[in-house]
């Protein structure tokens, strides 16, 4: 239907427009103007557009970048208008149009982009009759899609709507449906770029992506098709769906919601030494972890919706949540290569991962073992540099060799000065706080367990500890204090002992 091309626009007297790159193909007919000076022309850019550009891009993104993007989303031809990055087209949009065969023309600083838009416009009427198509297949698309049945029904709406290969990929690139894309790696690119908000976008020379651009979202329609050569009719219904693709990410966020409430109150119950086996194992059973398999322990100081993102595209089943401060992750997985697969989904994003991890081998102790040994390791994580902030677990093991590299003066003065006031407490009161504190690391911080052991009152273990804490200057519920208590109390007493 169209009939206007930018040979026909250039001839245009009225509009001034001065040729800069003339590639023999000014003859394509032109279906509409779209104005850009995002760092991304694709995201909005239809296939057969004149693209208008006052280059205030050019701070960002380099022009070949720019004007290949704009050519893999089927522009037929850029048009560069002056007057607000210099009164010349830069030479260096010239160059990149030249290479990539792809037309370009300079906008005289006193025409706005509108009149251009106008001309086209005027010279490309479509009638009433196809307008009155694509609102029918609209409404058809939007009534189908309101059934709410789910990623695999959106796929094949689209396939039948489009004609073309389509998959639906989620966070890491994994697929969303029984149907795989063919190219792990593209989907991968699919889902970075969804996780940016770069979309529309090619991923592959024959697969493209699409999405919508909201924060929240995390899906990407993947269709076998080159990007410049998606007719508009297709490319309306494969938009429309991705919109509603935010409601089916709403509803999954929804629900590991839920899940990540119950996560929080399982791990504050465990750290606080509340739960038994029988109690541990239901509460895991219900998040679908067994209760007598390995699971390791990842603690992240990263943003919530980097963990989050992380959680969800894990190859392994996982679970998060809030504790103490920083973001913590259930897998179902003894792999030591798990670690680095949350570290290289974190990174998509563009962050440093700061992650400290540990693993259990079954249990409430277990469990509470590994989230001690996650958070000793994510605070040594926190004190390394930039691109060395993954910290693997740290056993009881590792302090103690530690304590052979360092000189008896040093260990001597360690000693002396976070249990020395506790030895000379015990000494004038009579009291066992050293024993007491000893007995509580060895059992891993279990309050009723060190009672027990120590034949005395609960409320008695809470005063002598109390006590310790007052003494010392270090709060007992606390990683660091209770790491540096141990390593005190690691320190054979002949060390102490001046030479």
């Amino acid at each position: 239907m169209s009939s206007c091309t930018v040979a026909a626009l250039a001839a245009d007297a009225s509009l001034r427009l001065r040729v800069l790159v003339d590639v023999g193909n000014h003859d394509r007919l032109l279906r509409g103007v779209h104005v850009s000076d995002l760092g991304h022309p694709a995201q909005y850019a239809f296939p057969g557009e004149l693209l208008l550009t006052n280059g205030l891009w050019l701070t960002t993104t380099q022009p070949r970048d720019w004007v290949q993007e704009a050519q893999a989303a089927g522009v037929v031809a850029i048009g560069y208008g002056v007057g607000e990055m210099g009164t010349v087209t830069p030479p260096a949009v010239i160059e990149a149009c030249r290479e990539a065969s792809l037309p370009l023309v300079e906008v005289p600083a006193d025409l706005p982009f509108s009149a251009i838009g106008e001309c086209v416009m005027e010279r490309n009427r479509a009638s009433d009759a196809t307008v009155r198509l694509q609102l029918m297949r609209l409404r058809r698309l939007l009534e189908e899609l309101a059934r709410g049945e789910g990623y695999g029904a959106v796929v094949e709406l689209l396939r039948r709507e489009t004609r073309l290969p389509v998959w639906l990929v989620g966070p890491g690139g994994h697929s969303l449906t029984d149907d795989a894309p063919p190219d792990g790696e593209a989907a991968r690119a699919a889902a970075r770029a969804a996780r940016r908000g770069d979309l529309p976008c090619a991923v592959a020379p024959a697969l493209s992506a699409f999405g919508v651009a909201d924060a929240l979202s995390s899906t990407a329609v993947i269709v076998g098709s080159p990007l410049a050569e998606i007719s508009d009719d297709a490319r309306l219904v494969i938009e429309q769906a991705s919109a509603y693709l935010v409601l089916e990410d709403a509803r999954r966020r929804e629900h590991e919601s839920v899940r990540s409430e119950l996560v929080e109150e399982l791990l504050t119950r465990v750290w606080d030494g509340e739960l038994g086996m029988r109690s541990l194992g239901a509460r895991l059973k219900a998040l679908d972890l067994a209760p007598d398999q390995p699971i390791t322990t990842v603690m992240s100081s990263n943003s919530t919706r980097d963990v989050e993102y992380a959680a969800m595209a894990c190859r392994s089943h996982c679970l998060g949540a809030g504790h103490r401060g920083a973001r913590v992750l259930l897998i179902a997985s003894d792999d030591e290569d798990i670690v680095d697969e949350i570290a290289d989904l974190i990174r998509d994003g563009g962050a440093d991962p700061v992650l400290g991890s540990g693993r259990s081998p079954g249990g409430a102790d277990g469990l509470r073992r590994a989230l001690a040994e996650a958070m000793s390791a994510h605070q040594l994580a926190l004190a390394r540099p930039e691109g060395e902030r993954v910290v693997r677990r740290l056993e009881v093991g590792t302090h103690r060799q530690l304590l052979d590299f360092l000189e008896p003066h040093v260990l001597r003065a360690f000693r002396d000065t976070l249990l020395g006031p506790v030895e000379r407490w015990d000494e004038e009161h009579n009291s066992q706080l050293v024993d007491t504190l000893a007995a509580f690391l060895a059992n891993d911080g279990h309050w009723r367990r060190t009672a027990a052991e120590l034949h005395i009152h609960h409320n008695t273990l809470h005063y002598r500890l109390q006590r310790v804490a007052r003494l010392t200057g270090r709060p007992i519920d606390s990683v660091t204090s209770r790491v540096d208590l141990a390593l005190a109390l690691a320190i054979p007493r002949a060390s102490v002992s001046p030479q």
